[in-house]
């Protein structure tokens, strides 16, 4: 399905790719933006109310050329709503070449809707496209019908609890203590009234929060080693200092890796080297 098509400036089309993409929108399928590349699908999802998802699946094909797969985004956060939006980059895509997109809806890791849309790729400009998503059998073949409350185990549809956690029909799955205490009404693995913690920033889920040792969920940067946050190889791009993660391109904190941050004598490289 083809939708309305743009041409803007390329001050616009970065403009668009840091803040006019919604929740979704930091994440661009064919690498980060860039001024000199105009050529793009811009595709909206829809899809019923009746379903709950929390990442989408992204492929294709152009021009005999595959797309993906990619995750949008990269680690669940919060259900999607109608409306989410993401960018494909296509800079090397033919003019008036043929682009198809299959757009999978995933909750927890499974798949609960498909959709696909062509359109046809306009050199310079983005073109706008919207994909309708509907219910779909989870790819794991595990799938019960007339199940939308609950969940399936071998079959049987199953009221959803905490070692049995899902709704629509889909495979159950055991929800992990370490980062949930419940089921949620919608069928997802929850800490509180939250997702499920992220166990790289967190230990545990006490009390309907989630809290690394007896803390808050640590930082930017950082891991929960031990019940402690810290900046760490894993966690840390930049260079470490007093266990926060610097971004490691200045004189003072100069380094990459989640290595001691430096100071250098001269100066500190946009790669964390000092001069």
């Amino acid at each position: 399905m083809e939708g309305r098509k743009r041409k803007a400036s390329a001050a616009a089309r970065w403009a668009r790719c840091l803040c006019g993409l919604g929740w979704l929108g930091w994440v661009v399928l064919a690498g980060a933006c860039r001024d000199s590349v105009g050529t793009a699908v811009y595709a909206t999802i829809d899809f019923p109310p009746s379903l709950t998802m929390d990442q989408l699946r992204v492929s294709g094909m152009v021009a005999g050329s595959g797309i993906g797969p990619h995750f949008l985004p990269e680690k669940p956060e919060r259900l999607l709503a109608n409306g989410d939006t993401f960018r494909v980059l296509l800079p090397s895509a033919p003019d008036k070449s043929e682009a198809e997109l299959t757009v999978e809806g995933l909750r927890e890791g499974t798949r609960v809707a498909m959709g696909s849309t062509k359109v046809q790729v306009l050199e310079g400009m983005e073109v706008d496209v919207t994909v309708r998503l509907e219910p779909a059998a989870p790819d794991d073949g595990e799938f019960c019908p007339d199940c939308p409350s609950g969940c399936c185990v071998s079959g049987v549809c199953t009221t959803p609890t905490f070692n049995t956690c899902g709704t629509g029909g889909i495979a159950c799955r055991t929800c992990d203590p370490r980062t949930a205490d419940t089921c949620a009404s919608e069928g997802y693995c929850a800490c509180g009234r939250g997702a499920a913690c992220d166990p790289r920033t967190t230990d545990r889920c006490a009390g309907g929060a989630c809290r690394c040792g007896s803390n808050a969920p640590c930082g930017f940067g950082q891991e929960c080693v031990s019940g402690r946050c810290a900046c760490t190889t894993n966690s840390c791009a930049g260079c470490c200092v007093s266990g926060v993660c610097a971004p490691g391109n200045t004189r003072d904190r100069c380094g990459k890796g989640g290595g001691t941050c430096m100071k250098c004598s001269n100066a500190c490289s946009a790669t964390g080297t000092c001069s």
